[in-house]
């Protein structure tokens, strides 16, 4: 490219207060379209009411708009003729040269291919015009666009991050040997080094560091492709996959909307009642969706809707105390109840058959009773504390009542997504009578909203968080790959020496298994965490005489501990649905879920003196 055209073409674009916050790429598509116009003092540029089919990006001179109300405005250095990229089909002013102009000639069709993926872009564009309208000064807001995440941020936190995935795993190398370990093992333990260092310093995105461990691990034959691929054809994936689908025809019908107004309008007008309302619908969730990323899907909208609708501020506490809620009532009593997560089948299972017998759905959460009541309270009062706020929502009944009225009735999608619920959570009840078990029946749910075309093409391919699937689909292949090269049985080998404390000290035994869980999952996925543990120490629990569901118990809610994003899948997924929105203030939102990391081990204790009148020890 010249000099005299990138001058003429490039550096206006690159310039432009609207246009520049383009991408490049973005711009370098847009460029073979544009043209060159020049226009004489005192020549009509464009008449009021002609056909909008181009804007003008003007490089040098003055024009005056005359708008129909008598306003007049004067443009320099600017987009004119802005209704091309407002939507509008028609110029709604007369546009004159006041002095001889130079204009980039952009035409509609191609600016609205640039601003189907800028909606905030053309929101200024619309707000530029209205303002002119008016007679008035516009200044875009160039402060809302999100700056790009760029890997060269040159910061000393990347700098060491990066050393780190480079010198540990070579040093896992040199000394793995001698920790007893195979060739094989030693190789994987080192990707796996790699991976959990990409993931504790954000080094890139969650989801790229778990397939860079499948490519390795496939590339080095570390483990059989089926066994590390299987994370893409798992009943968690489907399930995950087909809860996002029908979670996107929930928002996108409006049914959500609906009912979080019925919801305001029931409760009580007080942020203590507000979140109460929202942290009971995840909870009513969690015994009859069988997955915690399952739930939050179907929660995080409610939660954003909510925060909409009460007008607080993104970032501030009462925004975040509302994302804490929205996130801790669908995953907090996972452990409650023996349906809400597949893991909790493996720990049932476990369990010698006459207890398999007595732990049944209403015995596992009457056993479970006093660790989710004391979990609850601790919760409620710590969220209070921690995010205490003077902020008031900006809540009115009146107008929550007339957007109920102007919904009107169900409509057709509200329906569909309405059946795909009650369909679901009934399949879910009935499980032991049909025997399909529940990813299938989300499967065949999401399979009929694309056949019916209640969830869109655009929609599937747009609304569905396909990285955060990605993200998933990796964590169980490791998870896989880690059995496959036998550092499941080598981890058990030495954990096995903590038996002796059950029979003695379950206290200290407690308190020693949650350090222990805190350093494995630094490394290991929560469900690969909680079957190596539950392998380990239920038989263990039997041999000394203590109550293996008891033991299974504290590991389901030990295993869930977690510190950093990339331990909790369905956190990565809650920030991906709502961080991306920036309503939450997350150095809060995590120094929070530390505490309650103390609160499941406090509830644990709380429990014991009731196991104990339950003969449970």
């Amino acid at each position: 490219m010249t000099e005299p055209y990138a001058a003429t073409f490039v550096t206006p674009l690159l310039a432009d207060a609207l246009l520049g916050r383009c991408r490049h790429a973005e711009l370098a598509r847009l460029l073979p379209h544009l043209s060159e116009r020049t226009f004489e003092a005192g020549e009509q540029i464009f008449y009021c009411g002609s056909q909008a089919d181009t804007a003008y990006l003007l490089l040098q001179g003055q024009a005056e708009l005359r708008f129909p109300g008598g306003s007049q405005t004067m443009v320099e250095s600017s987009l004119c003729g802005e209704e091309a990229g407002a939507g509008m089909a028609d110029y709604l002013a007369d546009a004159i040269a006041v002095t001889q102009i130079r204009a980039l000639a952009i035409p509609r069709v191609k600016l609205a291919e640039l601003l189907k993926t800028h909606p905030e872009l053309r929101g200024d564009i619309q707000k530029l015009l209205l303002a002119r309208s008016r007679g008035e000064a516009f200044l875009p807001t160039i402060a809302d666009k999100p700056a790009p995440k760029t890997m060269d941020t040159g910061s000393w936190a990347e700098v060491i991050g990066w050393a780190c995935a480079i010198v540990l795993p070579a040093l896992v190398m040199w000394f793995g040997h001698g920790w007893g370990l195979q060739t094989n093992a030693v190789l994987f333990l080192a990707v796996f080094t790699a991976t959990v260092v990409m993931w504790v310093f954000s080094l890139v995105d969650e989801y790229v560091p778990g397939l860079f461990a499948l490519f390795a691990i496939l590339v080095l034959g570390l483990a059989p492709p089926a066994q590390v691929l299987a994370g893409f054809a798992s009943d968690g994936f489907f399930l995950a996959m087909s809860i996002l689908g029908l979670g996107t025809v929930i928002v996108a019908s409006g049914l959500s909307y609906r009912f979080l107004l019925w919801l305001l309008l029931k409760l009580p007008s007080h942020p203590f009642w507000q979140n109460l309302g929202l942290l009971a619908t995840g909870f009513l969730l969690t015994p009859m969706v069988p997955s915690i990323n399952g739930r939050v899907a179907l929660v995080t909208p409610l939660m954003l809707d909510m925060l909409e609708i009460l007008g607080l501020r993104a970032g501030g506490r009462a925004a975040t105390r509302l994302a804490v809620t929205a996130f801790t009532g669908a995953s907090l009593l996972s452990a409650i109840f023996l349906t809400s997560k597949s893991v909790n089948f493996v720990i049932f299972g476990l369990l010698p058959a006459q207890d398999q017998d007595l732990f049944q759905w209403l015995y596992w959460c009457f056993a479970a009773l006093v660790a989710g009541v004391v979990m609850l309270a601790l919760h409620l009062i710590a969220c209070s504390l921690f995010f205490r706020s003077d902020e008031q929502p900006h809540f009115s009944r009146r107008q929550v009542a007339a957007q109920m009225q102007l919904l009107g009735r169900l409509k057709g999608r509200e329906w569909a997504a309405l059946f795909g619920i009650i369909a679901f959570m009934l399949g879910v009840a009935t499980v032991s009578l049909h025997k399909i078990q529940p990813p299938w029946l989300a499967l065949i749910i999401l399979y009929a909203m694309l056949l019916f075309g209640f969830l869109r093409k655009n929609e599937f391919k747009e609304k569905i968080d396909w990285p955060f699937l990605m993200y998933l689909g990796g964590l169980i292949g490791i998870t896989g790959g880690f059995n496959a090269v036998g550092l499941d049985k080598w981890l058990a080998s030495h954990l096995a020496g903590l038996g002796g404390f059950m029979r003695g000290d379950l206290g200290l035994f407690l308190l020693a298994l949650f350090g222990v869980l805190f350093v494995v999952r630094l490394a290991v996925p929560i469900s690969a965490t909680i079957v190596i543990a539950a392998t380990v120490f239920m038989p263990l629990a039997q041999i000394h005489g203590v109550n293996p569901w008891i033991i299974g118990m504290a590991i389901l809610i030990l295993g869930e501990m977690w510190f950093f994003p990339y331990q909790c899948s369905y956190y990565v997924q809650f920030r991906e649905i709502a961080g991306r929105h920036g309503v939450y203030d997350e150095k809060s939102f995590l120094r929070y879920n530390a505490l309650m990391n103390g609160v499941k081990l406090l509830a644990l204790y709380a429990s014991l003196p009731y196991w104990k009148w339950m003969g449970l020890l």
